[in-house]
């Protein structure tokens, strides 16, 4: 089968003869039409998080042409989406595309328990956006943000406007504010309803946050050093800092944070109900996901577009999916 196989730092080879996964009783065989391209693939193309060889895609729609026999539920020929479910095998994190192998692949090898159905309402092409959202429904839960807070997004990519489009709907902020290097993407953030974007400039933020307020809650998703003594220094005293992005080890100012009372916390993944709300919520045509996806990319195109990632200059998208059908 075709694969892209990413086998070391900055290195996806593109393969036409991958084995082709093998289902076991418990397990079904996804045909993959789509796989979205998520942040954390491009942190681990850049870094080298997970083992390797490994082929990533954890955003992965398609359509079951097997199953194991202990399935009962499922048939083939059932348009689904596989998205990893948080949980801890011995102690170890599992995962699609993270600790075994994803969707950047003709064939999938999915758990039972890994397999979801989106609603009829969306295309099959929309439904790879559930994964995103997924970790927004769980983000905002353990943030336990209530109606009216001032709201401050840093990282105004597929994740952070996820977040924006989410909240507007859902919780009825005073405000929310976009933190994003992009014009690109800071234009999209205003026309998805923030009150406004800005470039990570102190000063700029500063000024709107002397006239409307100290942001009450900061979700940030970046997760680099930087952002995160930039939401430390601009969150109210006793504030919600809720950590989205993944970033190699940073020193964090400790002291800043006990002195101002902040409450921070840590985000990864979602679990079963974070994934069924979030479908419930595609069904009721509350998210136009459409609007996300800004490219579609042949399989074979996987190393130039993780390269374009890493390339100064500026961004001219959201979310980018592979095609495989």
């Amino acid at each position: 089968m075709k694969a892209a196989v990413f086998e070391d730092i900055q290195k996806i080879v593109y393969k036409e003869d991958y084995p082709k996964p093998v289902p076991g009783p418990d397990d079904v065989l996804v045909r993959v039409h789509f796989c979205g391209i998520c942040g954390s693939d491009v942190t681990n193309f850049k870094y080298k998080m997970y083992q390797v060889p490994l082929v990533m895609g954890h955003e992965i729609s398609g359509e079951i042409v097997e199953i194991g026999e202990n399935i009962k539920d499922v048939n083939v020929g059932d348009k689904v989406i596989a998205m990893n479910v948080s949980q801890y095998v011995m102690g170890e994190l599992k995962g699609l595309g993270i600790f075994e192998n994803g969707g950047f692949a003709e064939y999938v090898k999915v758990r039972r328990s890994n397999i979801f159905y989106p609603p009829k309402s969306i295309s099959i092409k929309e439904a790879v956006m559930i994964e995103s959202f997924a970790n927004i429904i769980r983000a905002i839960r353990m943030s336990k943000i209530e109606n009216n807070q001032r709201i401050m997004v840093i990282g105004g990519g597929n994740i952070g406007l996820a977040f924006l489009v989410t909240l507007l709907s859902e919780k009825s902020p005073e405000y929310v504010i976009v933190i994003e290097p992009h014009e690109f993407l800071r234009k999209k953030a205003k026309e998805f309803g923030a009150i406004d974007a800005f470039p990570p400039s102190k000063a700029k933020i500063k000024k709107f946050v002397k006239t409307h307020g100290q942001p009450s809650i900061v979700f940030d998703c970046v997760g680099s050093e930087d952002t995160l003594r930039m939401a430390i220094d601009l969150i109210q005293r006793g504030g919600t800092l809720l950590l989205e992005g993944i970033q190699k080890g940073m020193s964090i100012p400790t002291f800043q944070i006990i002195n101002k009372e902040i409450c921070l916390k840590g985000c990864l993944g979602h679990d079963r109900n974070d994934i069924l709300s979030t479908i419930e919520l595609f069904g009721q045509n509350k998210i136009d996901a459409a609007k996300f996806i800004s490219k579609v990319i042949p399989l074979k195109d996987v190393q130039e577009t993780f390269e374009s990632f890493l390339k100064p200059g500026e961004r001219d998208f959201i979310k980018i999916l592979i095609e495989l059908k």
